[in-house]
């Protein structure tokens, strides 16, 4: 798998709890002083304006086995091509290095795995895929991301369709970010730039079924 490091901008130092109006117990973490990410709740979810950041809740925290899943709706096209989706393995979520993974889509039907501990990320995997649905003429488009955590593997999948998966022996071999040691931790959504997106249904179950799994 393709890696290279990438340097980004420092974190914020803190989490920031978000306004009453919003999911219990769910946390907002620009990526950095100057950045915006509001949250408003929906009927099934809540929608995310602003970015980048992550949105998560500590009560989502698990080790494996277990999954995450969302079924996110890109509202309008942004101002540029722009990552959202789902993160996992969430530690240090309050202190000045949060590491973490992330799985995300993008408007040109491509999708990304990285790494990230405090201001270092590490991209692990990039492609496009036919499943990712790309937005309409009206900058609309509906996508359901999972991400199955299992002893021999992480598997990604959006829309039922597995698009990437990390063999977790041959990652400890490989000495990859996807060890079981690394990947147990908080669960949440992530976006990379400013964006208006809907998340829906969002899933974090410990363990799941071994049918359900997408690999």
């Amino acid at each position: 798998m393709l890696r290279r490091a990438l340097l980004v901008a420092l974190l914020a130092l803190v989490t920031v709890p978000i306004a009453a109006q919003g999911p219990a117990g769910w946390k907002v973490r620009p990526d950095g002083g100057n950045t915006t990410l509001s949250v408003m709740p929906t009927e099934k979810g809540f929608q995310l304006a602003g970015g980048p950041g992550i949105f998560f809740n500590p009560a989502n925290t698990v080790k494996p086995i277990y999954r995450v899943r969302a079924v996110f709706t890109q509202l309008k096209a942004p101002a540029k091509p722009t990552y959202y989706g789902l993160f996992f393995g969430g530690n240090e979520m309050d202190g000045t290095a949060p590491e973490y993974v992330y799985f995300a889509i993008a408007q040109d039907g491509s999708f990304i795995i990285r790494h990230r501990a405090g201001a270092q990320v590490d991209e692990m995997d990039k492609s496009l895929h036919y499943a990712i649905k790309k937005p309409d003429a009206a900058g609309k488009a509906v996508n359901t991301l999972e991400v199955q955590v299992a002893p021999t593997a992480v598997s990604y999948l959006v829309n039922g369709a597995v698009v990437d998966a990390t063999p977790t022996r041959g990652a400890i071999a490989g000495n990859s970010f996807t060890v079981a040691e690394k990947i147990g931790g908080i669960g949440g959504v992530r976006v990379d730039d400013p964006i208006d997106v809907q998340v829906d249904g969002f899933l974090f179950q410990s363990p799941f079924t071994l049918n359900d799994r997408g690999q």
